[in-house]
């Protein structure tokens, strides 16, 4: 075996090595890429719960404000009417509920702050997304590109190009062997043309007396 095609062999050999590895990378991305979108959704529907409970944490904020409020007015009116009992009544209840509203306040802060991360969160798994999909994209060009070349190297490589290549030169050759015979066949014709040319008197004996000068000189 020529060394060249040694060569070309080892170098399929490796490229098809490549492929087995890339193969891999992808069917992970695509399964990262799952596992992320099924993340993004989970995040999104805990940030609209979390968002519903904020609303109706803040809705019973004011209820309880309104109660206050309420109880204020219903302080007063006892007080006006020297319903000692009555106020004393409003004032307990005012005072219970601007307790549980200090703490409402403070659990709305926390629960504030949560919908923030919440909403960082998915902001942050959904440019992960992108950039996963980006880098996807690149991945799969990739992929197919080398996967090209592999098949342009195995198709270099096998032996039905390499007929093909020797089948070529030995055309190559063929046309020489062609042009060559014409050639020869042209070179025969001319010389038996000129062997069989014929001269006038004239000429033949001019021809003669050139011959003999020449014997005679020498």
């Amino acid at each position: 075996m020529g060394i060249f095609k040694r060569v070309k062999r080892i170098a399929v050999a490796d490229m098809n090595s490549t492929l087995d590895k890339l193969e891999e990378p992808i069917s992970m991305v695509k399964q990262y890429i799952r596992e992320l979108e099924s993340e993004i959704e989970k995040a999104q529907s805990a940030l609209a719960k979390q968002l519903y409970f904020e609303q109706k944490h803040e809705e019973h904020i004011e209820q309880v404000q309104k109660m206050i409020a309420d109880r204020k007015r219903q302080q007063q009116l006892a007080i006006d009417k020297n319903n000692d009992e009555m106020a004393k009544l409003a004032i307990q209840d005012r005072l219970e509920n601007e307790k549980k509203l200090e703490v409402l306040k403070q659990q709305l802060i926390r629960i504030k702050n949560q919908t923030e991360q919440l909403k960082a969160q998915v902001i942050k798994l959904r440019d992960a997304y992108t950039d996963l999909q980006n880098r996807k994209a690149v991945l799969y060009s990739r992929a197919n590109t080398a996967k090209t070349t592999n098949r342009i190297n195995q198709t270099l490589a096998s032996s039905q190009s390499e007929n093909i290549i020797n089948g070529f030169a030995r055309m190559e050759d063929k046309v020489l062997r062609m042009e060559a015979h014409a050639y020869a066949y042209d070179y025969v014709n001319e010389t038996e043309l000129q062997s069989a040319k014929t001269y006038s008197p004239e000429v033949e004996e001019e021809f003669m007396k050139a011959k003999e000068a020449t014997a005679a000189n020498q």
